[in-house]
């Protein structure tokens, strides 16, 4: 009786020992699993932080290279500016006719409209053609490869008076015109311009009086700060290669 007994005792140890052991390997297993997964986690995370951190890098030389560039560009702007003002006035244009600033947006050419169109309409005058050709002398000299902005603008009687169907439809003719002259007459890469109208909807002065509607009444060339790549690739062409 004792020995059967003992034998219980001893197959029940064994068999405890036997879940025990299962148990352990289980719990190992599991573990194994665990650990696993979160170094798949953590490498996940770290590739992440290493692409967020190349991404942060990149920007940083974009941001530098950028301001780099801006400050160049001002630089240019400011002599560029003075020297077609020199020019301006040793041609005896009136001071209110055309303005020149420097802002966010680059070097901006505000023209009254009299100064370059026929009356009325988007034909340019030849005095018109005359100024934009200094311009143009000025782009070539300096801003080859910067994009350009032609906007067109009017006052608040525009319609009434020359009979367009809209002052968008006006302001934007008249910025076109100058778009077509710089690239069908002057060559200019029409990859670098462009040309829209706001009509009466940004208006330089007030337009209750008539002074004031002759200021508003005026076209705007934007010369910025950004290069056109497609002028870039082929400034640097026709350096290489000499041909145009």
């Amino acid at each position: 009786m004792k020995t059967m007994k003992y034998l219980y005792f001893l197959i029940g140890s064994l068999y405890l020992c036997g879940c025990c052991s299962v148990g352990k390997k289980q719990s190992a297993e599991s573990l194994g699993a665990q650990v696993r997964v979160a170094n798949e986690l953590l490498a996940g995370v770290t590739h992440k932080f290493e692409l967020a951190r190349d991404e942060n890098l990149n920007l940083k030389k974009e941001i530098a290279l950028f301001r780099k560039n801006q400050d160049i560009d001002s630089k240019s702007f400011i002599k560029a500016s003075e020297v077609f003002q020199n020019d301006l006035s040793s041609d005896g244009v009136q001071d209110d006719m055309v303005r020149m600033q420097i802002t966010e947006r680059g070097l901006v050419l505000s023209v009254l409209a009299e100064k370059i169109f026929v009356t009325g309409t988007d034909d340019l005058s030849d005095t018109g053609k005359d100024f934009l050709n200094k311009i143009v002398t000025l782009i070539e000299k300096r801003f080859l490869a910067n994009y350009i902005f032609i906007e067109g603008h009017t006052d608040n009687q525009s319609l009434a008076v020359f009979e367009w169907k809209s002052d968008w439809d006006f302001s934007f003719a008249r910025a076109l015109s100058v778009l077509k002259y710089f690239t069908e007459s002057k060559h200019l890469d029409p990859w670098q311009l462009s040309a829209s109208g706001f009509g009466q909807y940004r208006p330089y002065a007030t337009n209750e009086t008539k002074e004031g509607r002759r200021l508003n009444r005026r076209i705007e060339i934007i010369i910025s700060p950004q290069k056109s790549r497609h002028t870039v690739m082929k400034i640097r062409q026709e350096e290489v290669y000499g041909v145009r």
